[in-house]
């Protein structure tokens, strides 16, 4: 007797057939080449996505190229010595342009002034 569901591994491949066939046509060779690895770097995470079995298969491929993309950006983070995330939460203010002239020039108060 045979499956009578198909395994998380080959509704990956299935739907990189289907997006090779339609959006493919339109990339160059070398991006091409660039989403085949993207759906093979999918494959890596083929046990989480089995366990949670999403009703749409590119969901859980969507999960499994962002959890992919964030473990290398930490790595090439860690690579270069830096850390994104304190720069991106940085609640001070940008600076500001003093040479752009007409209102940008005009320094406002700290606080507003007294009635």
């Amino acid at each position: 007797m045979g499956r009578t569901v198909a395994t998380f591994r080959d509704l990956i491949e299935q739907e990189l057939q289907n997006w090779k066939q339609r959006f493919g046509r339109a990339l160059r060779q070398e991006e091409q080449a660039h989403l085949e690895a993207m759906f093979n770097r999918v494959r890596l995470y083929v046990q989480a996505c089995t366990y949670h079995f999403p009703v749409d298969v590119m969901h859980g491929i969507h999960v499994a190229v962002e959890l992919d993309h964030e473990i290398r950006l930490r790595q090439i983070e860690a690579a270069l010595g830096i850390n994104l995330e304190t720069q991106w939460m940085d609640s001070r203010p940008l600076p500001v342009s003093r040479r752009n002239g007409g209102v940008a020039d005009r320094v406002e108060p700290d606080t507003p002034p007294a009635d």
